[in-house]
């Protein structure tokens, strides 16, 4: 007959290993993954950002657009307004903002004490 302790052993050995063979069968999604596609087109003034969710790691492959208030949406990257609103996005990223476009190029700096000065 076992002792306690062999009993003790054995039921913790037995809890680990449902425990291991729990963990193989899960499916972990990462929060940035896309599970559903939003059905209607985001307003384009309120889209700021986004990402990617690739195939490798994510059970589809979509793009994450960040909305002006923080909220983000999923996209379906084979829509057209989609792929424009990536571009659009992009574009914006390679050309300076029009403010900066109608000083010249040149961004005023704010330094201590008042001083002003251009880059």
């Amino acid at each position: 007959m076992a002792g306690p302790m062999t009993t003790a052993a054995g039921l913790l050995l037995l809890a680990l290993f449902a425990h291991c063979i729990m963990l193989t069968d899960s499916v972990v999604i990462p929060s940035s993954c896309c599970i559903t596609f939003v059905p209607k087109k985001i307003p384009k003034g309120q889209v700021v950002s986004y990402q990617l969710s690739t195939r490798g790691v994510c059970p589809k492959a979509g793009v994450i657009f960040t909305t002006r208030r923080s909220q983000k949406f999923c996209g379906d990257p084979k829509q057209l307004w989609v792929q424009r609103y990536m571009r659009n996005l992009d574009a914006k990223q390679k050309w300076p903002s029009p403010r900066v476009r109608a000083m010249g190029g040149k961004v005023p700096v704010q330094r201590r004490h008042g001083n002003s000065t251009t880059l």
